[in-house]
């Protein structure tokens, strides 16, 4: 399908099935990412429960990463998917090869401070003595790896901007049964390798997503032909730069506040042991993977909000949101209904110990009455980020972090313990889900008005 037909699919065709179109191959890649994470989590539970505690405590730090790459990704499919929209196909090529030039510019510039802040900042965060030389074993392999976690997923997203969101997912699935295979090897060794320990799961990432970058390149720049001379004037470059921070820079400063949160309640939470804090990274990594479906719809849905604005079809927004945010309800009721029932064999499949699964559950059990409302929170924050409101969701993502998990979290801690900081999150998502919803809401009337 060529950029031009994947456009009309989406500003003029049915709603539903261009929805789902997008979504199903999202629905794929996000399993895979989150399959990335729970095998790494799978095998370094193995090793113990001081690794286990030092790969939880790098959670927030790569979720901050993480999430400054998605800001850069949706910068760029924001601006590159109003731009076919709006059928301005002479930019596209510009802004798509900018995108990766801006993309390497900041992985490098990430590496060098990262590597720079290894041991005060996991101090910080409360990696004591038993902890930080694993943290560092960890971190030592994976921060010189960035360029090839970036640039792949900016490149995803440029393939997503157009409507193709198939082909960024086989990659990325290719690249978790990679490191699902290199995992096992690296960490325990095997024959001639030798066993490198929680500094094996590190390397198998690295390997695997520097072959996601070769092939990311050779299909936006022999197949899709999305990329063009990379040094177009210095003039050029910065207004492409430009256009895609003035979205990606706050979306990046946006995404960055909920694992800065999640660090503040992994602090709160570490001071109940190395157990307490190991179910949490166990319960937040099965939490992903059961959102899986709402993340794929909220991702999915960014080329059909960018595509309808750059022509117009505010109409076409409004119902594209809402018939995603009722799935987000009703999903969230059904992960409520698994966890409740089968939230213990699930723990215990992770780890047997009874101090890290009994955290896991008590995770799960609690939080899973708001997943449904989180996944609203979500929805509203991708498509105000497309549709260039980046600010708007900038707002919302700091009301849900500091302006509910963490005081509602640290009061809880002080009212109940373990099972109040539980709580204290359950009562923050279902609070920012209702803001989200009439925030978003609010918006799209004025644009229709």
């Amino acid at each position: 399908m060529t950029i031009k037909q994947s456009s009309e699919a989406l500003i003029a065709g049915p709603i539903a099935p261009a929805l789902i179109n997008l979504a199903a191959p999202m629905l794929l890649a996000i399993l895979s990412m989150m399959a990335f994470n729970l095998i790494d989590t799978f095998f370094v539970a193995r090793l113990g429960t001081p690794q286990l505690a030092a790969l939880t405590l790098t959670f927030p730090v790569i979720m901050v990463i993480s999430m400054f790459t998605i800001g850069l990704g949706v910068g760029a499919m924001a601006v590159i998917s109003q731009t076919i929209g709006g059928n301005r196909q002479d930019s596209v090529k510009r802004l798509a090869t900018d995108a990766l030039s801006l993309a390497l510019l900041c992985a490098t510039g990430l590496t060098i401070i990262a590597m720079a802040t290894v041991d005060p900042l996991f101090t910080l965060l409360g990696a004591g003595k038993d902890i930080l030389p694993y943290v560092k074993q960890y971190m030592a392999v994976w921060y010189p790896g960035l360029v090839f976690y970036v640039v792949p997923m900016i490149g995803g997203n440029i393939m997503r901007s157009t409507g193709d969101t198939l082909t960024p997912s086989i990659l990325m699935i290719g690249s978790m049964v990679l490191n699902a295979a290199l995992d096992p090897l690296l960490i325990f060794g095997w024959g001639f390798v030798p066993g490198m320990g929680i500094a094996g799961a590190a390397m198998a990432s690295l390997v695997s997503r520097a072959v996601m970058l070769l092939a990311t390149l050779w299909v936006l720049l022999f197949r899709e032909k999305l990329l063009t001379n990379p040094w177009p004037g210095k003039k050029q470059l910065l207004s492409s730069w430009k256009s895609i921070m003035v979205i990606g820079l706050p979306v990046a400063v946006s995404n960055a506040i909920i694992p800065i949160a999640l660090g503040v309640v992994s602090r709160i939470i570490i001071h109940y042991g190395p157990g307490a804090i190991a179910g949490f990274g166990v319960a937040t990594r099965i939490e992903a993977f059961g959102l899986t479906p709402i993340f794929a719809l909220s991702n999915g849905i960014s080329p059909f909000v960018g595509q309808n604005l750059g022509a117009q079809r505010i109409d076409r927004i409004r119902g594209g949101l809402s018939m995603t945010m009722a799935f987000s309800v009703f999903w969230g009721l059904g992960l409520l209904g698994i966890f409740l029932m089968a939230g213990k064999p699930i723990a215990f499949i992770f780890n047997s110990q009874p101090e890290v699964a009994g955290s896991a559950v008590l995770y799960l059990t609690i939080v899973s009455v708001s997943m449904g409302l989180r996944g609203v929170h979500q929805v509203t924050w991708t498509a105000l980020n497309v549709m260039g409101k980046p600010y708007d969701a900038l707002v919302l993502e700091f009301i849900l972090a500091f302006g509910l998990w963490a005081p509602f979290s640290f009061f809880g801690s002080r009212i109940a313990g373990i099972v109040g900081i539980y709580w204290g999150i359950s009562a923050a998502n279902i609070v920012a889900g209702v803001i989200a919803w009439w925030w978003v809401g609010r918006i799209l009337k004025n644009k229709m008005a």
